[in-house]
């Protein structure tokens, strides 16, 4: 479904979507008061989500089948960057937020003040948030920030604003799931992005669809797994020294403190040394790839550079682009 129309710059929402049936419908009229266009991109739904999507009046793109929340979300991005966006918001599709929160995201987007907007159920507004989400959330938020570099309250907060800037630069592994919000912090960084954090209200009205333990699990999987390819002089040196460390003081400790006989202790000396230089390795490793990451990184700024500067058919002439009218200064007031 083509979503072009005459708005120049247009605000969107994107809402990746799998089986809300229940949802979608009222979702998508509520967010159509502030914003100019509603994409739902329909990650393979088995339920009546799409027909629902199409009906309230939101533009949708489908997966023939699952492909996770990251793939939604790069569809979703790619396609929004033809639209020649203002701002988009992103926001969940079960229900849980609430769309009299979107000026409030995109205020700082649109006052020229951030890149990425994160809209943080630990903010000034109380939310009725069940313990082990807090717990969950917390631990992950942690482990984002001391990898990612980026601080924030709240790392998996779908809720979301971005400039067109933002998503022009940001693409998430296909692969990684529900570790989106997080991998977004490592581009936050990595493309030197400004980030703010607004509250927002949250409501859970139904049970977690995915087990929290097993969720938790492989978000903390797709973390790691990011960390080794967009921050690998940390988590590689990171990870070796560590074992290093803890190799030297076993050994040192052993060797004060057991009366083994010799043999016994020349085999543990054996396996500790190996370890040590396993640890050596991973040190190796991740000056290794970090070189190579900044060379990549160079040779792409300078492709940029090279596109940029080419003559273009186009370039002699002059381009008028009518401004947008409707700002949002932060009060929750929808669009006539």
């Amino acid at each position: 479904m083509d979503c072009h129309n005459a708005i120049v710059h247009p605000t969107v929402a994107l809402i990746p979507a799998f089986n809300e049936s229940r949802f979608i419908g009222s979702l998508v009229l509520a967010a159509k008061a502030y914003v100019d266009i509603v994409l739902v991109v329909d990650d393979g739904s088995t339920d009546h989500t799409v027909a629902i999507a199409q009906k309230a009046g939101a533009c949708v793109l489908q997966h023939a089948v699952n492909q996770g929340k990251a793939a939604a979300v790069n569809t979703g991005f790619r396609y929004i960057a033809t639209l020649n966006p203002f701002a988009v918001v992103m926001l969940d599709g079960d229900g849980q937020h609430k769309v009299d929160d979107i000026p409030a995201l995109l205020a700082p987007i649109c006052q020229g003040h951030a890149d990425v907007v994160i809209g943080s159920r630990y903010g000034a507004i109380h939310s009725d948030i069940p313990l082990y989400r807090k717990v969950g959330q917390m631990g992950l938020t942690s482990l984002t920030n001391l990898i990612s570099g980026v601080q924030v309250s709240d790392s998996q907060s779908g809720f979301r604003a971005f400039s067109a800037h933002a998503i022009a630069v940001m693409s998430f592994t296909a692969n990684g799931g529900f570790s989106i919000e997080s991998e977004m912090q490592f581009h936050i960084h990595e493309q030197a992005l400004r980030i703010c954090e607004v509250p927002i209200h949250v409501l859970y009205v139904e049970k977690a669809k995915r087990n929290p333990i097993g969720h938790g699990m492989q978000v903390v999987k797709g973390i790691l797994g990011i960390a080794t390819t967009m921050r690998p002089l940390l988590f590689w040196c990171g990870s070796g020294f560590a074992t290093l460390m803890i190799s030297t003081a076993l050994l040192v400790f052993l060797a004060a403190h057991t009366t083994m006989a010799l043999s016994q202790f020349a085999w543990l000396l054996s396996l500790l040394m190996i370890g040590m230089l396993l640890s050596i390795g991973s040190i190796g490793t991740g000056i290794i790839l970090q070189r190579q990451r900044v060379m990549l990184q160079r040779m792409e700024t300078s492709l940029k550079q090279q596109l940029m500067r080419a003559p273009s058919a186009a370039s002699n002439e002059t381009l008028f682009l009518t401004p947008r009218e409707r700002v949002y200064d932060g009060v929750n007031q929808p669009l006539n």
